[in-house]
């Protein structure tokens, strides 16, 4: 009898299969961001790699949706950082209206610029993002425009969306 119990018990729990991983440095308030930052992790080697690296930081990272963004932008790394120095708050804005693997995508090219603030020497050992990205993008200098971007995170948003369409044909054609 205490088998069944066990095994009835275990079933709803597990019958999806895989469970969304809980992350403590990269926290979302909604549930279709922590799906997504999921979703990401198990599909694409760049995502999991670039949470596994913020996982490792001194930070803490909540990802949230916005409407609209400044500039036309997809996502964004808000430039003030709140908590301690040891372990700043850091809080990142994707656009609501994105389709699942662009936003995973997003997710990922703005988890890039935390791993860029976070480790950059002119930090000096504060986020200080700003005086960060001013140093990483040179477009910018001298302007008034507080918009940033890096090849890094170029690079990680073109990379993420190949490895998902890559792993969405190998599904498609492994089913057929």
């Amino acid at each position: 009898m205490a088998g069944w119990i066990v095994i009835a018990l275990w079933i709803p729990a597990n019958f999806g299969g895989a469970t969304q991983p809980a992350f403590q440095h990269v926290r979302s308030a909604e549930s279709p961001i922590r799906t997504l930052v999921a979703d990401g992790y198990a599909r694409s080697p760049t995502v999991r790699a670039l949470v596994d690296r913020v996982e490792q930081m001194s930070c803490v990272v909540y990802v949230a949706t916005a409407v609209k963004l400044s500039q036309g932008m997809r996502g964004a790394l808000l430039h003030t950082a709140v908590g301690r120095d040891e372990m700043p708050v850091l809080r990142v804005l994707i656009r609501a209206n994105l389709g699942r693997d662009e936003a995973i995508a997003v997710i990922a090219h703005e988890l890039q610029h935390v791993i860029e603030a976070i480790e950059h020497p002119a930090a000096g050992g504060r986020v200080q993002m700003s005086a960060v990205f001013g140093e990483l993008d040179d477009t910018t200098r001298g302007g008034t425009i507080r918009k940033y971007e890096t090849d890094a995170a170029i690079e990680v948003t073109t990379r993420v969306r190949d490895e998902l369409r890559r792993g969405d044909q190998f599904r498609r054609t492994r089913k057929s």
